[in-house]
Protein backbone atom coordinates (compact mmCIF):
# COMPACT_ATOMS: atom_id res chain seq x y z
CA UNK A 1 0.00 0.00 0.00
CA UNK A 2 1.46 3.65 -0.79
CA UNK A 3 0.11 6.24 1.81
CA UNK A 4 -0.06 10.07 0.36
CA UNK A 5 -2.09 12.47 1.39
CA UNK A 6 -5.18 11.45 0.31
CA UNK A 7 -5.81 8.67 2.42
CA UNK A 8 -8.25 8.14 5.19
CA UNK A 9 -6.76 6.05 7.95
CA UNK A 10 -8.20 4.61 11.10
CA UNK A 11 -5.56 3.52 13.88
CA UNK A 12 -7.25 0.73 16.08
CA UNK A 13 -4.81 0.95 18.82
CA UNK A 14 -3.64 3.85 18.13
CA UNK A 15 -2.42 4.48 21.81
CA UNK A 16 -0.27 1.77 21.69
CA UNK A 17 3.68 1.41 20.96
CA UNK A 18 2.59 0.89 17.33
CA UNK A 19 -0.34 3.13 16.91
CA UNK A 20 1.81 6.00 18.75
CA UNK A 21 4.98 5.26 16.27
CA UNK A 22 2.54 4.94 13.11
CA UNK A 23 0.89 8.20 13.78
CA UNK A 24 4.26 10.11 14.76
CA UNK A 25 5.88 8.64 10.94
CA UNK A 26 2.24 9.76 9.32
CA UNK A 27 1.83 13.03 10.12
CA UNK A 28 5.68 13.97 10.05
CA UNK A 29 5.53 12.66 6.16
CA UNK A 30 2.14 13.68 5.81
CA UNK A 31 0.99 16.81 8.04
CA UNK A 32 -1.69 17.30 5.56
CA UNK A 33 -3.55 13.61 5.33
CA UNK A 34 -7.13 14.13 4.39
CA UNK A 35 -8.23 11.59 7.65
CA UNK A 36 -6.27 9.81 10.74
CA UNK A 37 -7.99 8.40 13.06
CA UNK A 38 -7.06 7.43 16.27
CA UNK A 39 -8.84 4.75 17.93
CA UNK A 40 -8.42 3.15 21.26
CA UNK A 41 -10.32 2.89 24.88
CA UNK A 42 -7.42 4.63 26.77
CA UNK A 43 -8.49 8.17 27.82
CA UNK A 44 -5.92 9.57 29.16
CA UNK A 45 -2.85 8.22 27.01
CA UNK A 46 -5.22 9.69 23.99
CA UNK A 47 -5.45 13.19 25.70
CA UNK A 48 -1.56 12.60 26.03
CA UNK A 49 -1.12 12.45 22.42
CA UNK A 50 -3.61 15.17 21.99
CA UNK A 51 -1.26 17.06 23.73
CA UNK A 52 1.52 15.80 21.17
CA UNK A 53 -0.54 16.11 18.23
CA UNK A 54 -3.14 18.49 18.13
CA UNK A 55 -5.91 18.54 15.99
CA UNK A 56 -5.67 22.16 15.85
CA UNK A 57 -2.72 22.26 14.39
CA UNK A 58 -3.09 18.44 11.88
CA UNK A 59 -6.64 18.87 10.58
CA UNK A 60 -7.62 15.93 9.17
CA UNK A 61 -6.36 14.36 12.69
CA UNK A 62 -9.13 12.51 15.01
CA UNK A 63 -9.42 11.11 18.42
CA UNK A 64 -11.98 8.42 19.01
CA UNK A 65 -12.31 6.46 22.07
CA UNK A 66 -14.04 3.00 22.32
CA UNK A 67 -13.22 -0.37 21.70
CA UNK A 68 -13.22 -2.29 18.65
CA UNK A 69 -15.06 -5.28 20.36
CA UNK A 70 -18.19 -2.62 20.35
CA UNK A 71 -19.05 -2.72 16.78
CA UNK A 72 -21.95 -0.11 16.76
CA UNK A 73 -19.12 2.42 17.94
CA UNK A 74 -16.52 1.76 15.36
CA UNK A 75 -18.80 1.96 12.64
CA UNK A 76 -19.83 5.59 13.97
Amino acid sequence: MKINSDLRILITGGTGSFGRNFLKYTLNKFPDIKRLIVFSRDELKQWELQEKFSPKNYHGLRYFLGDIRDQDRLRR
